[in-house]
């Protein structure tokens, strides 16, 4: 197994939000990163599904193996988007 690495999530907020205003954009930027770890995690699912269905099925069709080993290509494009 490879080191771990550490991550994070970033989000625009206040640390200390002091106003009513401040506290609403705290709690909208909140919400966006867990939209985005609520992605993160749907992806590696798929991609999770994706190559246990490659494993067991055994396709005949490499067109059908290049499509689960692109996926997390499409993953960093998307992170980079």
């Amino acid at each position: 197994m490879r080191k771990v690495e550490g991550l994070a999530i970033k989000y625009v907020g206040y640390n200390e939000p002091k106003t009513e205003e401040e506290a609403d954009l705290e709690i909208l930027g909140l919400e966006s990163a867990i939209a985005t770890a609520r992605h993160r995690i749907a992806v590696l699912k798929q991609s999770v599904y994706l190559q246990l269905l490659a494993e067991k099925s055994k396709t005949e069709e490499p067109a059908d193996e290049e499509i689960v080993k692109e996926t997390p290509d499409i993953e960093k494009a998307e992170q980079e988007g």
